[in-house]
């Protein structure tokens, strides 16, 4: 008891925090979108008058304007090619001690259906991950982003087509229960299942020799990771532990209110922070809805393996640099 009220206590404040940091975000992320728009006539404007100056014999002008066109252009790219250049991020995760499973899990989150793409991004999504012949898929949460109600259950129907013989299981992410807008969590818990996806709220499961344990959703406080492990209990030891949520945030909670699992060969796997979307060297950290240190890519940690996906979707803007759309093929 004691130990949930101090991860309920780390999770209040840690989300004082990343929700400031988020709204900062969201400023800025508006701004952004704004200008990669305005790149795609940028570009060939300034690529116009680069051309003029050059013939006309001026070197200098020639060539300022000729940057401000290259960097348009790699704007436009960014706003308009990037978030559709799908891509697989493979991960090798043996155990520390003892024989590798040989198992393949494809993990993806953060579809954001709706406002930039719909069903046909989700085939294209299914697709990719069956020609990966995964053993398991996880989907680390945020179906949704701007999308009618109406319209929700079209856009996710191509989920029923994943193929894993060990299952497709998934938790919800901050989106889909209303952190901002609308609360969609009832109609996935609902919908989700009839798709063959089944949500996991603070749960384990048992695949083998593998433990599967789903975390719910952190900014809406409803995360309970000390019974998802004692939920773990009631099941056949297990070689290896695999836990998946949507926000990287909960291992600040593991790390400060569970310290006898330092020493753990876990895997951990999240979503949430789409890498940043715009991941610039001097600004890897700008907006990010985030207070842990986990955010892009792999880690490890006195807990075990912890990879941060970039995700799939996008919600506020679609522009991605140097943080591509991807799915995770995990082979432990």
């Amino acid at each position: 008891m004691q130990r949930a009220q101090h991860d309920r206590a780390r999770s209040t404040s840690h989300l004082q925090h990343v929700r400031r940091v988020k709204g900062l975000g969201a400023f800025v992320e508006s701004l952004i979108d704004k200008a990669f728009l305005s790149s795609v006539l940028i570009a060939p404007a300034a690529a116009f008058a680069a051309l003029r100056a050059f013939r006309s014999g001026g070197t200098s002008r020639a060539l300022a304007w000729g940057t401000i066109a290259a960097g348009a252009g790699i704007g436009a790219y960014a706003r308009f090619v990037a978030p559709f250049r799908l891509q697989v991020r493979h991960l090798h995760l043996p155990p520390a001690q003892g024989k590798p499973l040989g198992m393949r899990v494809c993990f993806f989150s953060d579809l954001h259906l709706g406002r930039y793409k719909g069903r046909a991004w989700a085939e294209r999504l299914v697709r990719l991950v069956n020609a990966q012949d995964p053993d398991l898929v996880l989907i680390g949460g945020d179906f949704v982003g701007n999308v009618e109600p109406a319209l929700l259950q079209s856009m996710l129907e191509p989920l029923r087509y994943l193929r894993a013989p060990l299952g497709v299981f998934a938790v919800l992410g901050n989106h889909d229960c209303g952190m901002p807008g609308t609360d969609y969590s009832e109609t996935l818990l609902t919908l989700l299942p009839r798709l063959d996806v089944r949500v996991l709220r603070n749960e384990c499961v048992q695949l083998s020799a593998l433990h599967v344990i789903g975390v719910d959703e952190l900014w809406a406080e409803r995360d309970d990771f000390v019974a998802a492990i004692a939920h773990c209990a009631a099941h056949q030891p297990a070689e290896r532990v695999l836990v998946f949520c949507h926000n990287p945030d909960l291992m600040l909670l593991i790390e400060h209110g569970h310290p006898e699992l330092r020493g753990s060969d876990w895997v951990f796997l999240f979503g949430h922070t789409h890498h940043g979307q715009i991941h610039l060297p001097l600004l890897t950290r700008l907006g990010l809805p985030v207070a842990s240190p986990y955010y892009r890519g792999l880690y490890r940690t006195p807990f075990g393996a912890v990879y941060v996906s970039a995700g799939v979707g996008e919600h506020t803007t679609p522009t991605r640099f140097n943080a591509p759309p991807e799915i995770a093929l995990v082979t432990l």
